[in-house]
């Protein structure tokens, strides 16, 4: 009987946007986003709610609302909530801080893309300063995290002008 690979879902919140990942093992299976649980806590709990159910992970990884250096506004009360939600489902729950190991998160996401090429139709360039941050930059966020807990293997800077200073 094949040993059973571990599944970790690892989600993530930027302004306007929740984003999730999902892995087996070293393979990312599953990314997604939800607009609609960026509206408040009790959103984001019931999308997250339905992302458990619907993948079964071993492990939750989500971003430490106390250490959440760039969050703010209903970030935080989102990032709390998904806390709340790993204690009251008794899942094993990684919050981690978020490491800031790139100058911007497009920098972050081209990386990203090297190490999972199925997500590369996912990652667009740096918009424009006029334009729209890319939805689905947020699934690159919460590769970071499952990243910081160690669930991957460290993404690396290809160029010292991608570290930050």
């Amino acid at each position: 009987m094949a040993a059973s690979r571990s599944r970790v879902l690892s989600v993530a919140a930027r302004t306007g946007r929740l984003g999730v990942i999902v892995l087996e093992g070293p393979d990312l299976i599953y990314w997604s986003t939800s607009a609609k649980g960026s509206k408040s806590a009790d959103a984001a709990a019931l999308v997250l709610r339905g992302w458990i159910a619907e993948f079964r992970p071993n492990v939750l990884i989500s971003e430490n609302p106390d250490a959440a250096g760039r969050k703010r506004g209903r970030q935080i009360p989102i990032l709390k909530a998904f806390v709340d939600l790993g204690t009251e489902l008794s899942l094993p729950h990684r919050v981690v801080e978020r490491r800031r190991l790139f100058n911007n998160a497009h920098q972050e996401a081209a990386a990203f893309v090297r190490q999972f090429p199925d997500a590369a139709p996912t990652a667009h360039g740096k918009p424009p300063i006029w334009g729209k941050e890319p939805h689905n930059l947020v699934c690159f966020e919460a590769l970071a995290l499952a990243r910081d807990a160690g669930c991957i293997e460290a993404t690396e800077p290809d160029a010292p002008e991608d570290i930050p200073g």
